[in-house]
């Protein structure tokens, strides 16, 4: 399960959020429970399955010593997480303290990162589009060859 893409989306007033239909189908089709878990990773707002949240639960607590910096993420994802359900409109609501902690307004972009997605504030997506990246040394280091 893959989110790709990205939209940009308007706020309603009680703060839902219309999801991009592509990944309203993939969760309705995937997720049996009908919702996904919205938290805080690396000051972002992500969406993520209940089964991955799973997978990065059994995963962070295999840390036993984490430095200051791993422990606070820890617990902004502990913390922010949150359950919400996703209506057949592909409709979620966005708890205030998300908002506030991502700086969402009335205006987001929802932006598709593989196994989870992530909810930024608008112009978000261009700004990243306006970065320019070489990150050939790290791919060979990682010995990963995109074939582009």
């Amino acid at each position: 399960m893959k989110f790709r893409g990205h939209a940009h989306r308007s706020l309603d007033d009680k703060g839902r959020l219309i999801l991009p239909p592509s990944f309203k189908d993939l969760i309705l089709e995937n997720v049996p429970e009908g919702y996904i878990v919205l938290t805080v990773f690396n000051n972002q707002v992500i969406g993520i399955t209940p089964t991955q949240w799973d997978h990065i639960e059994s995963e962070i607590e295999k840390i036993k010593a984490p430095d200051p910096d791993v422990e606070e993420t820890k617990l902004m994802l502990y913390a922010c997480y949150t359950e919400v359900a996703v209506n057949k409109q592909g409709r979620i609501a966005l708890p205030a303290q998300l908002r506030k902690t991502g700086g969402l307004e009335s205006d987001v972009e929802v932006m598709g990162a593989g196994n989870h997605f992530q909810i930024r504030p608008a112009g978000s997506f261009e700004e990243l589009m306006s970065r320019r990246r070489n990150i050939a040394p790290q791919m060979a280091e990682y010995n990963v060859d995109l074939k582009l």
